[in-house]
């Protein structure tokens, strides 16, 4: 079976798997592109939001000092904004801060800013409380999953498994896929 996994910082967030058709597949760059701008989109609202999108809870308030501070400083931000640069790399795909490595089995997307992690981190803290930047929603669980199963059905109607064809033809398409490898298939 595939698994699709995401661990952020060390925490979980989504454990899905796939029936044993997704093993013969050797290359998933096509779905990729899609998943990532989902979750740029997903993203913009965790930042607009300040936390409240990505679960029961909003990123917790700034101190009263430091929120002094910062509004004298960096007027009109909101919390994890001061020069934006933390939020370009999760929203926007080709930021130079941005993390974007696309595998044939492996998808990796985040921030190459340093404090990142330790906002992510699910580790003790003893001065700033956490404020998950990356907190996947459910409404992106499942769209990720209907991306995965419409490219299942993609690879398998490039197989020969449609409707409508003839026994013959659906396997003469199988045997032609196997040899070049499912993910090889083109279609």
């Amino acid at each position: 079976m595939f698994r699709f996994r995401l661990d952020i910082a060390g925490e979980v967030q989504f454990d899905r798997g796939i029936a044993r058709f997704s093993d013969g597949v050797a290359d998933y760059r096509p779905i990729w592109k899609v998943i990532a701008d989902d979750f740029y989109e997903t993203e913009k609202k965790q930042f607009k939001s300040e936390g409240a999108e990505g679960g029961p809870y909003a990123w917790q308030f700034l101190s009263e000092k430091y929120a002094l501070w910062k509004e004298v400083h960096f007027p009109g931000t909101r919390i994890l904004e001061r020069t934006g640069d933390l939020e370009r790399s999760l929203t926007k795909a080709g930021d130079p801060n941005g993390v974007l490595i696309q595998e044939r089995k492996t998808l990796t997307l985040g921030s190459k800013i340093p404090y990142a992690i330790y906002h992510q981190s699910i580790e003790p803290r003893k001065k700033l409380p956490r404020r998950p930047e990356i907190m996947l929603t459910e409404g992106f669980k499942r769209k990720t999953m209907h991306h995965f199963h419409q490219y299942m059905v993609q690879v398998a109607n490039g197989c020969g498994f449609r409707v409508g064809r003839t026994e013959s033809a659906s396997a003469e398409s199988f045997r032609r896929a196997m040899r070049v490898g499912l993910g090889g298939y083109r279609w």
